[in-house]
């Protein structure tokens, strides 16, 4: 039972590499790099999930702008980051997949 667990969590693995591959690729065919890069993210509005997010871009000259959804239940975060190419996008995008709760826009 083990190993058929083991095979299908491999073959996700495979299909996020996959997904980012193909994100990579067609970043690279419409934006000119080195850039500015503008990602978009929702998550629950606690302080410690968006502190989260923040801490990802901590050592990029990155711009942020926070707004709260009408109830006040999630908030969007507009990150503007300097990157150099299509790596450093699938890069922050990636390590921002990583926080539970985060939708990436």
């Amino acid at each position: 039972m083990n190993g058929k667990i083991e095979i299908i969590e491999n073959g996700k693995d495979q299909q996020i590499d996959d997904f980012y591959l193909t994100f990579k690729k067609k970043l690279e065919e419409i934006h000119t790099f080195p850039s500015d890069y503008v990602f978009k993210f929702i998550v629950t509005s606690e302080q410690s999930n968006i502190a989260k997010v923040h801490s990802v871009f901590e050592n990029s000259d990155a711009s942020f702008s926070v707004r709260d959804s009408k109830n006040g239940k999630y908030s969007s975060i507009t990150v503007k980051a300097p990157v150099s190419d299509a790596d450093d996008v699938v890069i922050y995008y990636r390590q921002v997949a990583a926080i539970d709760g985060v939708v990436m826009l």
